[in-house]
């Protein structure tokens, strides 16, 4: 009898690993149907930004019912195991976190990575307590969602990439942490020649006189579909030295298409994925733009988690099960 038990729960471990719901997008996979379009396409452009400017990942999750998933061991563990299985944050930093909630359940959690300090649980907990959980207890889900991650976005994720732990709102920082007011003078008297001489370095030069007056202009490359309309999906740039009067055309992929009808109608664009392990530089010919996309979105079908076996998709960090829960 004993036998037959233990060998009942070896044989059903794999499948309750596998009741792990796979990501479809890399930033929200809104499975509950709780964010509105709008704070969908915020949250989806601040993790962007965030990604972009930091390297930190961050993924929001909304799932029904834990229980479905093989979550009957408590919340917590089910957020760790499913932060693990998708394996969100670098691999190196452990440095992503997931934004969860469970409507069913009456739950939410913010899972940090295991690179994240412990002084950011409290920082966690204290989101949780005042942007997420008064706004799930009226309801209003997509809200709480919006505002609680936009708040771990400012509060933890880019704190923890500066190597530093922000102070809870409305409390003061100490005189003696304060700098000198003769300093912040300094600082802002000098910020107008640092901006020029940083403009100086980046500036783009002439190639062939090493002038800095270059002027860029862009025309649409027109994809014609015979009677179905046109498409354009890339820029013919034109960039000209009025000193000498070189010039040179670059071809300008826009990290997007946009769709006409015949009669120059615009029906609409589809953005191109950019997230994940060297994707977005597949999308540049052109060394110094960014056309500002708003969409890091992967289909799974087509890639996944390096924890899952599937190449690219998140970059395989861990969590040691630091962050915060909240009940409802």
């Amino acid at each position: 009898m004993i036998r037959a038990i233990l060998l009942w729960l070896i044989l059903a471990l794999p499948a309750a690993a596998q009741s792990l719901p796979d990501w479809e997008y890399t930033s929200i996979n809104d499975f509950a149907g709780l964010l509105s379009n709008d704070d969908t396409r915020i949250l989806d452009q601040a993790l962007i930004a965030l990604h972009d400017q930091t390297g930190i990942e961050g993924t929001v999750v909304t799932i029904e019912d834990r229980r479905y998933h093989g979550g009957q061991s408590g919340l917590e563990p089910f957020a760790t195991r499913l932060f693990n299985y998708w394996g969100v944050g670098d691999k190196r930093r452990n440095d992503g976190f997931m934004v969860m909630v469970l409507p069913a359940n009456r739950e939410a959690r913010i899972e940090l990575g295991a690179g994240y300090s412990p002084a950011f649980d409290g920082r966690a907990a204290t989101i949780m307590e005042r942007a997420m959980l008064p706004a799930f207890g009226r309801g209003d889900y997509s809200t709480g969602l919006r505002e609680g991650t936009l708040a771990v976005i400012d509060q933890i994720a880019r704190p923890h990439a500066q190597g530093r732990l922000m102070p809870p709102p409305g409390l003061s920082t100490p005189d003696r942490n304060r700098p000198p007011i003769g300093f912040i003078i300094a600082l802002l008297l000098a910020a107008p020649l640092v901006v020029v001489w940083l403009r100086s370095l980046f500036e783009k030069r002439c190639p062939q006189c090493d002038g800095r007056n270059l002027t860029e202009t862009a025309e649409p490359i027109l994809n014609n579909k015979d009677d179905e309309g046109w498409e354009v999906s890339q820029h013919a740039v034109k960039r000209q030295c009025r000193d000498c009067g070189w010039h040179t055309t670059l071809t300008r992929n826009l990290g997007y298409t946009e769709k006409y009808a015949i009669d120059g109608v615009f029906l609409g664009r589809t953005n191109f994925a950019r997230y994940g392990l060297g994707s977005r530089g597949s999308n540049y010919n052109y060394d110094d733009y960014d056309n500002g996309s708003s969409s890091r979105r992967r289909d799974s079908s087509s890639s996944g988690s390096s924890s899952s076996g599937r190449s690219g998709g998140y970059g395989g960090g861990s969590s040691r099960g630091g962050g915060a829960s909240g009940r409802w």
